[in-house]
């Protein structure tokens, strides 16, 4: 559980989340004009709920609902700051691969072209990818398996709601290009999986 974790453990474990709001917060200041039409229906917001909501009842429900520990706590605690390091630097990537096309609301012009290069070959939302990889990797460093399922579902309900969102105004507006994008490329998240 968090709060049984060694100082330097909690350490670690502080400054991984404060690394990722930093990486948030710089992604927000540098794209926080370039929303046009908003297309989002709300799917920003959900994201927003989802994932502060999954974070704080992934810290919380241990203290209140007793559950097993994930197996080789130590073990576990490290790979789940891996996964969050992996997330944000995922983010980053896809998010300076998109450049002028990325926006912080789900907003696409008929004008925009659709990106195939970086993290885009592997799957269509590697923005999305980055942050599920870092919603599970702070319930995998707690280390509780209701806080790790609990974290997952939350991240998973905001960000398919959003890919839903996204994926519908891409095809309306991009039409056929994206369309042969999305054969071409056929995983929204995870290469081989979904």
């Amino acid at each position: 559980m968090l709060f049984d974790l060694q100082r330097p453990h909690l350490y670690v474990f502080f400054g991984a989340i404060a690394v990722w709001v930093v990486s948030n917060l710089s992604i927000g200041l540098r794209y926080r004009n370039r929303d046009t039409a908003s297309q989002d229906r709300g799917s920003k917001r959900a994201i927003a709920v989802a994932t502060s909501g999954g974070i704080i009842g992934a810290t919380l429900l241990p203290k209140v609902m007793p559950a097993p520990e994930l197996p080789r706590r130590l073990a576990a605690f490290w790979i789940g700051i891996g996964l969050v390091v992996f997330g944000v630097l995922l983010r980053q990537y896809a998010v300076r691969t998109l450049s002028e096309y990325f926006s912080l609301e789900v907003s696409v012009e008929e004008t925009d072209t659709v990106v195939k290069s970086g993290p885009y070959r592997w799957v269509r939302h590697p923005s999305y990818t980055g942050e599920l990889a870092t919603v599970i990797g702070v319930g995998v460093a707690i280390g509780n398996w209701l806080s790790l399922g609990f974290v997952t579902l939350a991240g998973l309900l905001g960000y398919g709601y959003r890919i839903r969102v996204e994926e519908q105004v891409l095809r309306e507006t991009l039409g056929d290009s994206y369309e042969a994008y999305a054969k071409r490329t056929p995983y929204r998240l995870i290469p081989g999986l979904w």
